[in-house]
């Protein structure tokens, strides 16, 4: 079966890398509040201020934004299809793409402009 990277078995493991480093990211965040408790803003201040943590920060956005990218194309494939929705298929899964593309790259964005 075709994927957004070739083969459905590139989309499953890109799937599993991008929600790996997610969770490793909130992990990270949950055992910082944990350890810094009661949390204040200097501590939250400090962490954000570090490159590395910015960096950290953008890997964790691309990859939301990658798996997000594919489940949404998945959805999209799966359920905008000729055979569940007849002629109209092509326009609304140009529509859906366009809007689930627009909302993930704005968020994408803007979380890149907050950070830096």
């Amino acid at each position: 079966m075709k994927g957004i990277f070739g083969t459905g078995t590139r989309d499953f493991l890109v799937i599993r890398v991008t929600a790996l480093l997610m969770a490793s990211y909130t992990v990270f965040i949950f055992a910082f509040i944990f350890l810094h408790s009661p949390m204040e803003y200097h501590y939250w201040k400090s962490l954000f201020s570090s490159t590395l943590m910015k960096l950290a920060t953008s890997f964790f956005m691309l990859a939301f934004a990658i798996h997000t990218w594919i489940g949404t194309w998945n959805i999209g494939t799966d359920y905008l299809s000729f055979s569940l929705i007849g002629r109209l298929s092509k326009s609304m899964n140009l529509l859906y793409s366009s809007i689930t593309t627009f909302i993930i790259f704005t968020a994408f964005l803007w979380v890149l402009i907050i950070i830096w």
